[in-house]
């Protein structure tokens, strides 16, 4: 079946009540792994579409799930509960789908669900405030959709087709290596090491030597001994599918995490001191009224779905909505394509109705 080239939908699904995001999950594929993030997937052979959805099981009680399943995607699905309206929790969701679309060209859905006779009433205010918060944001426009039975699902799922379709149509990227996230890792007797996860850039082969990158030192080599899909075997994966690759070499199931990629061969370099342009999101209140540098105050920078502490060590003074130049130092080293750091600077603390993502960074590159 190496030949068989489908069509991948990404979707993440975000909201504060999970049934809701639960229920928008199965209408676009069956529950599979869920540790913090549940996973759902979907084979329409007749149409050649593969679907697969994922949501962060806790949020928002905790955030970094919220922002790795913004990363794996590149369709995004806000859910408002309509009997509870609008709040601190899907505020924090749309400021990360506005950053990821202004950083990585994400494309964005908005999907109202509780419709009763009990909550119809605010249906109509509900919509012009979502409306007129998008309007503030890169998401003007996004179209909203009402969820109030099986066929507004189909909708729905049409909806993130006639999206996929766009983005698969406008994507330049000339597959020029090829980079893996990894979601989940397990043993699998008889085969070894296996891993999950999503080929984000270029195409990868069964029996191809690939490298582990994002230790704290050198990247480790392991051969691709078999490629799944949908529990079909394959030769070949592409940009966009949902895989899992079988290992072979000196590689552990403990020896991997999230914190890897696999990738094309040294093309991966490591930081753990940059200078960067800053930009501190406008809704984001720093503590003492400004961001300062050198002051030993900690965040955290996510890049791809690695996060690591960091501090700003020198550099411009930022208040809310401003940019500058700072100095940035990683706890861990994070990993780039030879082009720079680009990521997100959040705080990992449990929800308290305030808003957690900071800004964002990007490397200058001299």
């Amino acid at each position: 079946m190496s030949g068989v080239k489908e069509k991948n939908f990404l979707v993440g699904i975000f909201g504060e009540n999970f049934e809701q995001r639960n229920l928008i999950g199965q209408a676009l594929g069956s529950p599979g792994t869920k540790s913090d993030i549940q996973f759902y997937n979907r084979l329409d052979a007749g149409l050649g579409h593969v679907f697969c959805a994922l949501t962060p099981v806790e949020y928002p009680e905790k955030i970094k799930p919220f922002l790795q399943a913004l990363t794996i995607t590149n369709i995004h699905v806000l859910v408002v509960d309509l009997e509870v309206g609008l709040n601190a929790a899907l505020g924090e969701i749309l400021v990360g789908m506005d950053l990821y679309h202004q950083l990585f060209e994400t494309q964005a859905l908005v999907a109202i669900a509780g419709l009763n006779s009990k909550t119809e009433w605010k249906l109509e205010d509900t919509r012009k405030k979502i409306e007129g918060i998008l309007n503030t944001t890169s998401l003007k426009g996004t179209e909203i959709l009402c969820i109030r039975g099986k066929d507004d699902y189909s909708n729905l799922k049409k909806q993130v087709v006639n999206i996929g379709k766009l983005l698969s149509e406008s994507d330049l990227n000339n597959g020029s290596y090829a980079k893996v996230l990894i979601d989940h890792v397990f043993p699998v007797k008889g085969i070894g090491t296996v891993i999950l996860g999503v080929v984000k850039k270029g195409i990868i082969n069964a029996s191809q030597m690939i490298e582990i990158a994002g230790y704290n030192g050198p990247g480790k080599k392991a051969i691709i001994r078999s490629i799944q899909k949908h529990d079909r075997d394959f030769k070949t994966a592409y940009e966009g599918d949902r895989v899992g690759l079988a290992l072979k070499g000196n590689i552990a199931p403990d020896d991997i995490s999230r914190d890897n990629i696999i990738a094309t061969q040294g093309i991966f370099k490591q930081e753990k001191t940059i200078e960067a342009k800053v930009h501190l999101n406008q809704f984001f209140k720093p503590k003492a009224g400004k961001l300062k540098p050198g002051n030993g105050e900690q965040y955290y920078g996510l890049v791809e779905i690695k996060s690591s502490p960091l501090k700003f060590i020198s550099g411009d003074e930022l208040a809310s909505g401003e940019s500058g130049k700072i100095t940035i130092n990683f706890e861990k080293p994070l990993i780039h394509d030879g082009k720079g750091l680009r990521g997100i600077i959040t705080e990992l603390n449990k929800f308290e109705n305030k808003l957690r993502i900071v800004g964002y960074f990007t490397q200058i590159i001299e």
